[in-house]
């Protein structure tokens, strides 16, 4: 009933598991899967190193994210790839250790991030991307132009970079003040 991707692989890399989903976002019956290496999800260009990731994690299995904010991609039957996030979960059953993957399809998440990057950029004004910690996470051309910084200088950065020293100090006050009640307005 889960709505992501969930594969149980035991201990030598081979595919025990799989949930309908599995099926659907691969193209693979559950009868292909099973007792075939984890490597036939993985992308060509991967498999050679991932059975030393795979024992990697057999050496120190714990929960463990992975994807987030890199490109990770699986491989379907018909050999397309689709960006994936993947959840391991160290599991053992009856004395035997198996990990459970959830597989997250991103396909959806990560247009809309191009398309929101494709907005951004066609501004014609600077526009900046500032989390509540007041770090900068997005920056467009016209941002770049203003402020003189190329975005890989401003990524990661404080907000206040971009003030004048004298105003600097108070800034993160006003910050926090917008973020506990955010409403567009004009500065």
């Amino acid at each position: 009933a889960t709505p992501n991707a969930m594969v149980l692989v035991n201990e030598f890399g081979k595919i025990t598991f799989v949930n309908e989903q599995t099926e659907s976002l691969f193209g693979y019956t559950r009868n292909e899967l099973l007792g075939q290496s984890i490597e036939l999800l993985v992308p060509e260009r991967f498999r050679s190193g991932h059975p030393r990731l795979r024992d990697s994690f057999r050496g120190a299995p714990v929960v463990r994210a992975m994807g987030a904010g890199r490109d990770l991609h699986a491989r379907r039957k018909d050999g397309s790839e689709v960006p994936v996030e993947i959840g391991l979960n160290p599991i053992k059953i009856a004395r035997e250790d198996f990990t459970l993957a959830a597989i997250t399809n991103i396909t959806e998440r990560k247009a809309a991030a191009e398309r929101l990057n494709l907005v951004v950029e066609a501004s014609p004004s600077a526009m900046l991307l500032v989390n509540e910690h007041g770090r900068i996470r997005l920056v467009n051309a016209q941002a770049e132009k203003l402020f003189g910084y190329t975005r890989s200088e401003l990524v990661g950065q404080s907000i206040e970079l971009l003030f004048p020293e004298r105003f600097r100090h108070g800034h993160p006050g006003l910050r926090d003040s917008f973020s506990a009640a955010p409403q567009a307005r004009e500065m």
